[in-house]
């Protein structure tokens, strides 16, 4: 009726109003995904599923180490034994548990560091320092410098290039009044007391550097002189202990040098 009432009403202009019908358009067609987009799916849920298992897998060895460390200083809370030894092992459990995620953090992480250096030690002495190698000039331990020419006469190992500071050298250095004959003895001697394991180098001079790991073993400085020796030669042992000079307790960035004659190299 309001309709009706309203088309009327002559004081309501009339409007032609066209109207357009749309029509549906055609089905927009399927196309099947392709092998390709199966196999790469694939490829990521198989990523997914394995990164959720390993971080399963890292929060399982997680909960194990805590489980055993938090025995630990439980059954030293508990104790039993004479006065002095409970509370010996009181202080004790006291101490671990306020360094407890520092504890547990390193023990989760010592298996990585483990074989860190075992993937390390794996290389060959080349592939280890291949990246420290310098050219050295004239004779001299001085590396070759932009822009001059110079005679180049061998190569060094900085050890500060290298990306790992477990490798060290051990410098054999037969006393020079020794014959050639007794210099050569000597040095096959030492060569086999050695294990099979190590790096050998014949130097200029008739000694040996020997290629080794230090093992984590802290050495004094980086350049140790003189830490062993006999009648017949001298122990020295580099190592890359640290990259920049201390000064008052504090590290500068003044970069220590610490150079190796490598083999083939004239001095």
């Amino acid at each position: 009726m309001a309709t009706q009432e309203l088309s009327n009403d002559k004081s309501i202009p009339q409007t032609n109003v066209k109207s357009i019908t749309l029509e549906k358009g055609s089905k927009r067609k399927y196309t099947r995904k392709s092998k390709t987009y199966e196999k790469a799916k694939a490829m990521i849920d198989q990523m997914i599923n394995e990164q959720t298992n390993e971080q399963t897998i890292e929060l399982t060895n997680r909960e194990i180490i805590e489980e055993k460390y938090d025995e630990l200083i439980h059954d030293l809370i508990i104790s039993e034994g004479d006065l002095e030894t409970r509370l010996v092992n009181q202080q004790i459990a006291q101490r671990l548990d306020k360094t407890r995620d520092d504890n547990i953090f390193l023990e989760i992480m010592q298996p990585i560091a483990e074989l860190y250096m075992q993937e390390q030690a794996s290389k060959t002495i080349i592939e280890r320092v291949k990246d420290a190698m310098i050219n050295t000039v004239n004779y001299t331990k001085i590396g070759q410098q932009e822009g001059k020419k110079q005679q180049i006469t061998g190569k060094l190992i900085d050890l500060f290039l290298m990306n790992e500071n477990n490798l060290c050298v051990v410098d054999i250095d037969i006393h020079k009044d020794k014959s050639i004959e007794e210099i050569d003895k000597i040095r096959q001697n030492l060569i086999d007391s050695l294990p099979p394991n190590v790096g050998l180098v014949k130097t200029a001079h008739g000694g040996l550097h020997i290629y080794c790991n230090r093992n984590n073993y802290r050495l004094p400085s980086n350049r140790n002189a003189k830490v062993a020796g006999t009648d017949s030669f001298d122990i020295d042992v580099f190592a890359q202990m640290s990259k920049y000079k201390i000064e008052n307790g504090q590290e500068t960035k003044e970069i220590v040098l610490n150079r190796v004659v490598a083999p083939n190299t004239a001095i």
